[in-house]
């Protein structure tokens, strides 16, 4: 962390000026949770500048450890582009705890011209420990591109290409994400896939060959919390 920006000291930095909640991540098989995706905010992620987030994740370094000593499995936290280029937020994430989180690298500030850097960061996070995951494959920036290029533990396949086979015919509608999914398992990765709300997209996700979910399915009934 730099010496201009001591983020963990700051006199106005408040614990209560933050909220999360946790959505469950379901192994398609079995319905077992396998771990949480926390997300920041009440009802969305805030729009923090960049300094915000510094605070945001100076703030998980006390919290995250108290919120893994009540949850068993994995706790999954969203990193974007320009998170991975910070050096600030880079410190404090490795102030986290390893062995049980995956830092999720989503599509925002993608930051195209600097992905050799972004690249680097998160092969720096690897090799201290972390797991990572892949968000939002399918949706806007080439995700299976990101995918292949960072080699993941773990791919998340975005909702909308779920929801787009829901309307499709049913006996075809999944092919797609069929494809998708071996192609990202046969790298090594496990493969999730998102925004699933109802028994249909249930059965959907189950022909795609996929191991895990996530969505309203699951989060109806309170397994989502602040």
């Amino acid at each position: 962390m730099s010496q201009t920006d001591p983020i963990i000291s700051q006199t106005n930095f408040h614990v209560n000026a933050f909220h999360y909640r946790l959505e469950p991540l379901v192994s398609l098989l079995d319905a077992s949770v396998m771990g949480y995706e926390l997300l920041a905010g009440k009802q969305f992620c805030p729009a923090f500048d960049l300094r915000g987030w510094r605070f945001f994740y100076a703030y998980l370094i006390t919290e995250v450890p108290r919120l893994l000593k009540n949850m068993e499995g994995l706790l999954f936290i969203n990193l974007d582009g320009e998170h991975l280029l910070d050096v600030d937020i880079m410190d404090l994430v490795g102030h986290l705890p390893k062995g049980q989180i995956v830092l999720e690298w989503t599509e925002h500030s993608f930051h195209d011209g600097l992905l050799p850097d972004i690249l680097a960061s998160i092969a720096r996070l690897k090799k201290s420990g972390f797991m990572i995951a892949v968000d939002d494959i399918g949706s806007g920036v080439d995700g299976m591109g990101r995918a292949i290029s960072c080699k993941p533990h773990f791919a998340k396949i975005d909702g909308a290409l779920l929801h787009h086979a829901r309307k499709s015919d049913p006996k075809t509608g999944h092919l797609y994400i069929k494809g998708m999914v071996e192609s990202l398992q046969s790298s090594g990765c496990k493969v999730l896939l998102e925004m699933i709300e109802t028994h249909d997209d249930m059965k959907i996700a189950l022909e795609t060959g996929a191991d895990f979910g996530q969505g309203y399915l699951w989060t109806k009934g309170g397994a989502a919390h602040a």
